[in-house]
């Protein structure tokens, strides 16, 4: 008999909010049973009513995420990319590293919080793909020329809404997601700034 696979997406409800956390050696990169378990976690973030907001976060305090893991087979969101469609805020709470696909995933949400020594990387796609619609021209050029962005720089491009010290990005973004659900209009109102959500969520911070 087969051995159950330990699982990569740990998960738990702190006042309301579905906490996701990517945990997988090494890096947290996103394979086919990451994505299986994100898609479940934001099932249920989109299907229970006492639930109102989701943050996605990364185990330790290196890498978000490394991206994707190439390895035949194993990569892919797996629809997961659909559920950021949801009416409910999605919090990105950036521990280390975003790369690849990692940064993909963090800009699927609507607000991102950083740690102070987070970095932003799409070494894959610099001069020979599109960068993804929801950067800023600055993010862009700047992505261009080095491949990577500190905290600070995709703060100041509008690409993170708030960069903290390093080990309380989960708190805060808790904080405001319990903001966001607790602020009528709120919520809808971030949804529908769509891609300048991260500029306009100081509003409810």
């Amino acid at each position: 008999m087969t051995a159950a696979l330990p699982r990569a997406v740990r998960t738990e409800v702190v006042d309301g909010v579905l906490v996701a956390t990517v945990d997988r050696p090494v890096g947290n990169p996103i394979d086919s049973q990451v994505s299986f378990e994100l898609y479940a976690a934001w099932a249920r973030l989109r299907d229970d009513p006492a639930v109102h907001a989701g943050i996605v976060t990364g185990a330790g305090r290196e890498y978000f995420s490394a991206g994707w893991d190439l390895a035949p087979g194993t990569g892919g969101f797996a629809g997961v990319a659909d559920f950021f469609r949801l009416p409910k805020p999605m919090i990105a709470a950036v521990n280390g590293l975003a790369r690849g696909g990692g940064f993909e995933l963090a800009l699927m949400t609507d607000l991102i919080v950083a740690a102070e020594h987070a970095e932003f990387a799409l070494p894959d796609h610099r001069g020979a793909v599109p960068l993804p619609d929801r950067l800023s021209e600055e993010a862009v050029h700047a992505l261009c020329r080095s491949g990577r962005l500190s905290a600070a720089g995709a703060a100041r491009c509008g690409v993170v809404h708030r960069v903290v010290p390093a080990g309380t990005e989960l708190a805060v973004a808790l904080d405001l997601a319990r903001s966001l659900g607790g602020t009528p209009g709120a919520a809808a109102a971030v949804k529908e700034i769509g891609l300048g959500a991260h500029r306009a969520g100081d509003e409810f911070a």
